[in-house]
Formats: structure tokens, C-alpha cells, sequence
């Protein structure tokens, strides 16, 4: 049967399944995703299942698809778990790939070799398909096997990398503690997060409470300041105050009975 992804799949994923975030803007990116930047909770592709589902929630499958994979998976799981193991590895080529790619630099040779060999593998699956009637036609994929579901990401990563014009909106996200890639589709090309709900929101209060603690600081170094100088200026006063009535300087009195004489 063909594999032929379509605008209105849909597919409940199992309840031992994850559910995926999708915000990459292509099926390579949000697959790069797929391995977080916080352990223990990093890693979400954790059975061959998780495979499975994450191309059925991004639609590169039918339902029909994923039910037969992994039924197939449980018939054949030593093939599932090495097709898993390919998916990681391919993974870990496409993050760096366009971590690099993100960050202006030249692409890894090595991580170039794994994509175009997965890619070498699922071309040979590619067929130009009718698409919706009307004359117009798009790529679509024939056959089924375990491996069905790195297909059309290795082919969503070839179409980003030979995009001159897509290739130049790939992001890595601004967050600190976050890796996730993503495609900048915003007019004035200015988004800095892989989510504005999560890191973005994030980033901003962590921006607020610098920006307050730093005035507070200010504050606080100013208000020092402020108490030192008044006591230098106490300390000050006291030292050039006026001398005492005792300390005054003797003053001359007038003579008493033709003598001269002296006062305090």
C-alpha cells in the first residue's frame, strides 16, 4: 500500500505514546526536537511505538500505517529496535546539521554521510503521486516496512538543506537551557523562541527579574553610598565645629590697681 500523507489525518496515539510538540515548521526540525535539552525528561523517543507516533501526530502516515507498523513491530521487534536505534542516529545528524546551519557554520561531513544515506534508503520508495485530483501532482511513497517512518524525514531534511530561500530562516532557540530548532516565518525574521508559551515566556520573566534585581542593586549600592557620605560629612563637621568656651583663647581684661593681669 502506498504511504501518502494527507492535510486531514488523524491518529489518536496510544496512551503509553508521547505527545509531541510540532512548532519546528518542518517534520526534520520537529524530529531533531524529539530529543530535549533537560534530562531526565530529554529523551522522547523511548520505544519503537514513540517512532510510530510521532509520524503519525506530524501526518507523514495514515492511521492505517501506523496500526500496521506496529503490529509489525511486535511480529519483528529485533528489526524494530535496530530501525529505532537508526532513527537516533539519524536524529543526532539532523540537530547537528542545522545547529550548525543556525549558527552560520560549515555543515559536519560525518553527519552529512548519515543523512544522505538514509536518504539513499528512502528514495527508492519516492513516487510522483496525483495530488487531490486537478491535474497537479506531489511526492508519495510505495510500500511498507519498519523503517517507513524515517522516509519523509530524511526527505523533509534534503528539501530544507537545497532550499536556498528556507534554508537561511532555520533558528535555534534563544533560551538557555534549550536547543530546539525551528523555521522563522515572522515578517521581520525576529523570533528568538521554539515556543513562545514555554521558553519564551520563560526567558522573559528570567529577562524581568534581572532587570529588577539589577535596579535594586543600583538602588541598594546608591542608598550605601548615600549613608557613607553622611557620615564622612558628620565625622567631617565634628573635627571643624567651633572650639569649646574652655577652649577659647585667653582675652585681655583691664589692669587692676596699676598691674597687669590676664584672664581666662
Amino acid at each position: 500500500m502506498a504511504l501518502t500523507p494527507t492535510s486531514d489525518l488523524s491518529l489518536e496515539p496510544p496512551p503509553e505514546s508521547s505527545v509531541f510538540d510540532l512548532d519546528g515548521g518542518r517534520a526534520c526540525l520537529d524530529f531533531a526536537n524529539t530529543l530535549g535539552s533537560s534530562p531526565p525528561t530529554s529523551e522522547h523517543l523511548n520505544g519503537y511505538a514513540d517512532l510510530v507516533a510521532f509520524a503519525a501526530q506530524s501526518k507523514l502516515i495514515t492511521p492505517q500505517d501506523a496500526e500496521w507498523l506496529r503490529a509489525q513491530a511486535e511480529a519483528e521487534p529485533a528489526t524494530a529496535t535496530g530501525v529505532l536505534t537508526r532513527a537516533k542516529r539519524l536524529r543526532k545528524a539532523l540537530r547537528a546539521l542545522f545547529s550548525r546551519l543556525a549558527a552560520g557554520k560549515r555543515l559536519p561531513e560525518a553527519d552529512l554521510a548519515v543523512l544522505n544515506a538514509d536518504l539513499a534508503a528512502s528514495l527508492s520508495h519516492a513516487r510522483v503521486v496525483p495530488a487531490n485530483g486537478g491535474g497537479s501532482y506531489r511526492w508519495g511513497w510505495s510500500g511498507r516496512s519498519l523503517d517507513t517512518p524515517l522516509w519523509p524525514i530524511s526527505r523533509s531534511a534534503a528539501d530544507l538543506l537545497t532550499s536556498d530561500e528556507d534554508r537561511a530562516l532555520v533558528r535555534e532557540c534563544g533560551a538557555d537551557n534549550c536547543a530546539w530548532l525551528f523555521m522563522d516565518n515572522t515578517r521581520n525574521r525576529s523570533r528568538q523562541w521554539c515556543s513562545m508559551q514555554a521558553c519564551g515566556n520563560r526567558e522573559k520573566a528570567r529577562r524581568h527579574y534581572q532587570r529588577v534585581r539589577a535596579r535594586r542593586d543600583a538602588r541598594d549600592t546608591r542608598t550605601a553610598s548615600t549613608v557613607e557620605e553622611a557620615r564622612e560629612a558628620t565625622a567631617a563637621a565634628v573635627v571643624d565645629a567651633p572650639r569649646s568656651s574652655k577652649q577659647a583663647r585667653r582675652k585681655r581684661v583691664a589692669p587692676s590697681a596699676g598691674a597687669n593681669a590676664t584672664a581666662d
